[in-house]
């Protein structure tokens, strides 16, 4: 008996705190839902990113520098990636550096976004692989 007292007296506040928590529990899940579909639209779309910039795609299978440096700027917009991002493109300027007379505003462009990734306290994890100021250094000794 004290139950159906207990709801009597305080049923309208019972009803208004279900309703919020019912509320509630909408909101968190639209918002869990929500995060869920924008990490993998971003998983989908740097990895888009990645394969326009390493490998051309089309008929003719030749990529345009001004789209190259485009995805190569773009990849600072990832941050869940930055690490990633920066052994990349590590690896790619060290290998289009090797190519005299070539990729001169790719290398610019890579520059600075390695700058700008490093700058944001990202590091390679293995010290075998080099920075920019170490290949540049290693240019300069020859």
């Amino acid at each position: 008996m004290k139950l159906f007292e207990f709801i009597r007296l305080y049923g309208n506040q019972l009803s208004a705190i279900s309703a919020v928590l019912a509320f509630l529990f909408g909101v968190y899940k639209y918002l869990e839902e929500r995060r869920e579909s924008h990490y993998w639209k971003e998983f989908e779309v740097f990895h888009k990113l990645v394969k326009e910039l390493v490998e051309p795609s089309g008929e003719n299978r030749t990529l345009y520098i001004d789209r190259q440096a485009a995805i190569i700027f773009e990849l600072r917009n990832f941050k869940r990636y930055y690490p990633y991002s920066l052994r990349m493109l590590i690896g790619l300027h060290s290998r289009w550096s090797a190519v005299p007379d070539r990729f001169s505003r790719l290398l610019e462009e890579l520059n600075l976004t390695i700058q700008f990734l490093e700058s944001q306290g990202q590091r390679p994890p293995s010290a075998a692989i080099p920075t920019i100021q170490d290949s540049q250094k290693g240019l300069g000794s020859d």
